[in-house]
């Protein structure tokens, strides 16, 4: 065989090696925690200082969804939307329901930004503090860029960096700038900053948590032990498939989404939506007021678990403990597609459900 012969089956042979790693490769529940936990690490508490309202934290990866869902589309289990999917299930709790609510027109209209350009984000908010991010790619730079001039937005630089801004004060809501299908706050008009780089953008609603996001120093929100509590509950729900969000509340004087769960000792929660080829997974971890006995309550849940939600997904979830310090309940599902394909996750409404019914925080609070 000739040197180039040689080559040939050498990168054939090396090729076909690195598609049996990937497709074997195990996928586990970790990457969920992983993902938040490496995003987290690099947000300075500081972002958030002055915050005395519940705290909302998304983290999310579109391509998670955006691939499974364009097979989805191939074969006719749901809609060619796949970027419109990879969108709503990867969007933070505030900017999910943007892209439930509007259609793209709106949302470009109204932000210059495309479902598409949900590729890995953040947002972490605390009533009108709010801070995010996002990947970003020439063309949806140039998007971003043309409706914040379209819309009075000013220039200049920040530590060498491009920001545009509109709003003289910081974490102003102001009437006439409330545009709800805005994903940047614009739901309540908020004042906005963004930092433009070559590959991504941040934004805030205030300098002062523009300035900790761009120059981060400190304890990272990954550090707060309620934080780390939730993604290590998260991290022991076993294999859910590739994680396209994990949402997390922290109660922080505010209210948790959970209904009738007012006596109960929460004090945060976590929602993550995993997907994979044609499956998908999604946990729940409850977060309680330090010293609170967890005793038996997984068996509570499971008894009680059919009439605890409306959801699609019927067989019994896997619930683990974990006392301590800062105690926490997983609770973790697996699904197939069920009709609509990777349109949506039945593991993960079936959880938010449950959430929303009213008996589980009844339960929770006896």
């Amino acid at each position: 065989m000739n040197i180039r012969g040689r080559l040939a089956a050498y990168a054939a042979a090396l090729f076909s090696t690195l598609v049996m790693c990937l497709s074997s490769a195990p996928v586990q529940a970790q990457g969920g925690a992983e993902l938040a936990r490496s995003t987290l690490s690099r947000i300075p508490q500081a972002a958030l200082s002055g915050a005395s309202e519940a705290i909302v934290i998304g983290v999310g990866n579109g391509d998670a969804v955006r691939w499974p869902a364009v097979r989805g589309a191939q074969i006719g289990a749901n809609p060619n939307t796949p970027n419109l999917f990879s969108a709503i299930r990867s969007a933070s709790p505030l900017q999910m329901r943007v892209w439930q609510e509007f259609t793209d027109d709106e949302v470009r209209e109204a932000s210059g930004m495309n479902p598409s350009d949900w590729i890995t984000t953040f947002e972490v908010a605390s009533g009108d503090i709010r801070l995010g991010g996002m990947e970003i790619h020439p063309d949806s730079s140039m998007r971003l860029r043309g409706n914040l001039f379209g819309n009075g937005f000013e220039m200049g630089e920040r530590g060498g960096v491009t920001v545009m801004w509109r709003g003289d004060a910081d974490y102003e809501a102001a009437e006439a700038r409330v545009d709800p299908a805005n994903p940047f706050g614009g739901d309540r008009g908020l004042s906005t900053r963004f930092a433009i780089y070559d590959d991504r953008m941040l934004w805030a609603t205030g300098w002062p948590t523009l300035d900790a996001a761009m120059a981060p120093s400190g304890a990272s929100l990954a550090a707060m032990p309620e934080v780390e509590a939730l993604l290590s509950g998260l991290a022991r729900a076993g294999n859910l498939g590739v994680a396209a969000s994990v949402r997390i509340w922290l109660r922080n004087g505010g209210t948790l989404p959970i209904a009738n769960a007012d006596a109960a000792a929460l004090e945060g929660l976590l929602l993550s939506d995993a997907a994979a080829r044609e499956n998908e997974g999604a946990a729940l971890v409850l977060l309680f007021a330090p010293g609170t006995d967890l005793d038996g309550l997984d068996t509570r849940l499971s008894e009680a678990w059919p009439i605890l939600h409306a959801g699609s997904i019927t067989e019994p979830p896997s619930i683990t403990l974990s006392p301590g310090a800062q105690p926490t309940v997983t609770i973790s599902l697996n699904g197939g597609w069920g009709e609509d394909g990777a349109a949506t996750n039945g593991a993960y409404d079936t959880l938010v459900s449950a959430l929303e019914g009213g008996r589980l925080g009844f339960l929770l609070s006896q």
